[in-house]
């Protein structure tokens, strides 16, 4: 022909060493063998492929899908990157950071509150994890405001060993000892439904 119209197209033999020079469509990978990008290389007599380089096309693909070569063909795992999933141990939010289907032990449904366990298909209430979280809050404020009458009731105590106490100091005195009795009487086991007294005042 007296006239090439298109350019040369390279010729690799079974070894994949180019027997006749020209270009090629070329399919590049990372180094996980992820595709990049296709490229038009041109390829001398006697060298083969770049590195991370294939001449076989991928198939495009859906975007929750990768494209990925194993070094034997194109492959097309689940592409879930930048999904948020949870552990199904502990309940602890992440992102998947890799290809491929969600990793075992973690789970795309996010729990409803800090007491679900998974039970293998769905989160599920721990109504006893829940409860105990209840009575250690419950026990916290207990401690919390028997130590503010505690304090309350050792000033005032001052003021009577010492007879200086008004009338008023000797009634609230009286009050915050039947407080600090009444809240000594809570059954923390009972949270959340507790009735907490009232804090003394003057009449």
């Amino acid at each position: 022909m007296k006239y090439e119209l298109q350019p040369a197209s390279a010729v690799l033999d079974k070894n994949g060493l180019t027997i006749t020079a020209g270009w090629a469509i070329v399919y590049n990978v990372d180094a996980k063998g992820e595709f990049l990008q296709a490229t038009y290389q041109y390829l001398p007599t006697g060298v083969g492929l770049p590195a991370n380089a294939y001449l076989d096309a991928p198939k495009n693909v859906k975007d929750n899908q990768a494209i990925i070569h194993n070094g034997q063909k194109w492959t097309y795992p689940k592409d879930l990157r930048g999904t948020t999933i949870y552990s199904t141990e502990t309940g602890t939010e992440t992102t998947m950071q890799e290809v491929g289907d969600i990793p075992e032990g973690y789970t795309n449904l996010k729990p409803v509150s800090e007491f679900d366990v998974w039970n293998g298909e769905k989160w599920v209430l721990n109504a006893e994890k829940q409860h105990q979280y209840e009575v250690n809050q419950a026990l916290a404020k207990k401690n919390q405001l028997i130590a503010e009458a505690t304090i309350q009731i050792s000033y005032l105590q001052d003021a009577i060993d010492t007879d200086i106490a008004t009338n008023e100091e000797t009634e609230l005195f009286a009050k915050w000892k039947k407080y600090r009795a009444l809240l000594n009487r809570i059954d923390v086991n009972q949270a959340p439904n507790i009735n907490y007294p009232d804090k003394p005042q003057l009449s």
